[in-house]
């Protein structure tokens, strides 16, 4: 065994004291009152015999003497867990997603095990962030749940709005609104006094503002959005500030005002390009092409090109399906129905790949294709489905806009609800 020094001596003679005993009383077999002194000053290492009869001495075993204090236990515990974190970082900088799920859920579980109350919560927020990559919408939203319930998160409410945000967004691409309202005003409720153009602020007011404008509570968008482009910050934060503007931008295209809508995802398109948020990037790539198509914009061209060569690069279902869309809108625009058939027998009915609005949305660009080309039973059924997704989601003011163009082509005047794409 071997016996480290000085953390040996400073151990022997804490216990000691706390015995009321002297150097003397360890005294014995062989070992002097002045050998004591100098193993508990740490300048002379004690052989196995010697310190096993100090320990005798002390009544307790070598080994009990020899264990790590609890405060070193935890160190070394907490040493072990923040290397383990930094390589669950490393996976998912180097995109290795799976890896980084299975470090993570290591960590929080040893974490919870030996109450590093710290590191447990970390470790969590890192894995739901994790989940997200991974498309496993179930575990994460029960990770988020776990953190929101969790003791640091009730105690600090920056912690609870940050949760309680990202919440809310999930819950919006699974087809939940009524919880995502919900839980974006408790984002918003935890963020009161925090001070404007905050982190935590500004996304618990994206979160609210996404979930008021897919709701249909447009009349509570309007507001949120001055507020939300009152506070955005100005500089830095680039991030931050383009996902506010996009939202803001959402509320004014419904408000009538679709110049001043295109103008602040112009910037937020500007803004967003100097990160590394791809998956925010081709969103908002999305909902600019879905404007200017709508509003038969200049550029609408030149961006339906860049959705194009997004695809390319990254042909997933998903790009895949809104690509389609897309063409569909551009064919309409032209007056093409031949060609807007055509992209329309492309986009999916019913594909696990896209969020419950959008896929609504793609079914209903879909049915617009079919009563263009004079197939009025098929585009009947597509209205009736993407109906029918929008009530699922709580989308009723999207619903009842469908209805009533199945029933009444020619209503459609202003703003068109169903192009609106939110971050």
């Amino acid at each position: 065994m071997t016996i480290e020094q000085p953390a040996f001596g400073e151990r022997v003679r804490e216990i000691r004291r706390a015995q009321g005993m002297s150097q003397g009383d360890l005294a014995g077999d062989g070992v002097s009152p002045s050998y004591v002194s100098l193993v508990e000053s740490g300048r002379r290492s004690p052989s196995t015999k010697a310190a096993k009869a100090i320990a005798e001495r002390l009544g307790m075993s070598l080994e009990e003497l020899t264990a790590p204090r609890p405060a070193d236990r935890e160190r070394t515990h907490r040493l072990e867990l923040v290397g383990q974190l930094v390589a669950a970082r490393a996976s998912q900088a180097a995109g290795d997603w799976p890896a980084a799920r299975r470090q993570l859920e290591t960590v929080a579980g040893r974490a919870a095990d030996n109450d590093l109350d710290e590191v447990r919560w970390e470790a969590r927020w890192e894995l739901a962030a994790v989940l997200d990559q991974l498309g496993a919408a179930d575990d994460r939203e029960r990770v988020l749940r776990t953190l929101l319930d969790d003791p640091l998160t009730t105690a600090a409410p920056l912690l609870r709005s940050q949760i309680a945000a990202e919440l809310s967004q999930l819950h919006r691409r699974q087809g939940r609104l009524a919880e995502a309202v919900r839980r974006a005003e408790d984002a918003q409720s935890a963020a009161a006094d925090v001070e404007a153009a905050r982190p935590a602020r500004v996304q618990a007011q994206v979160a609210l503002l996404s979930a008021y404008v897919e709701s249909g509570e447009w009349h509570r968008a309007q507001g949120l959005a001055d507020t939300l482009l009152d506070e955005a910050p100005s500089a830095g934060a680039a991030r931050l500030r383009a996902i506010a503007l996009w939202a803001a931008a959402g509320a004014r295209y419904l408000d009538g005002r679709a110049d001043a809508a295109h103008e602040l995802l112009t910037e937020a398109d500007e803004l967003l390009a100097a990160t590394d948020d791809v998956r925010q990037r081709t969103r908002l790539a999305r909902a600019r092409t879905l404007l200017a198509l709508a509003c038969d914009a200049p550029g609408a061209d030149a961006l339906l090109e860049r959705v194009r060569q997004a695809a390319a690069l990254l042909a997933t279902p998903e790009t895949l399906s809104w690509l389609a869309a897309l063409e569909v809108l551009d064919a309409l625009r032209a007056s093409d129905a031949e060609r807007a058939l055509e992209q329309a027998g492309t986009i999916p009915v019913d594909s696990p790949a896209l969020p419950a609005l959008d896929q609504a949305r793609c079914v209903l660009i879909r049915a617009r294709a079919q009563r263009a080309a004079g197939r009025e039973a098929a585009a009947e059924a597509d209205f009736r489905t993407a109906a029918s997704g929008y009530e699922a989601a709580g989308a009723y003011r999207l619903a009842m806009a469908t209805w009533r163009e199945l029933s009444d082509p020619g209503h459609l005047t202003g703003p068109d609800p169903h192009l609106v794409l939110m971050p």
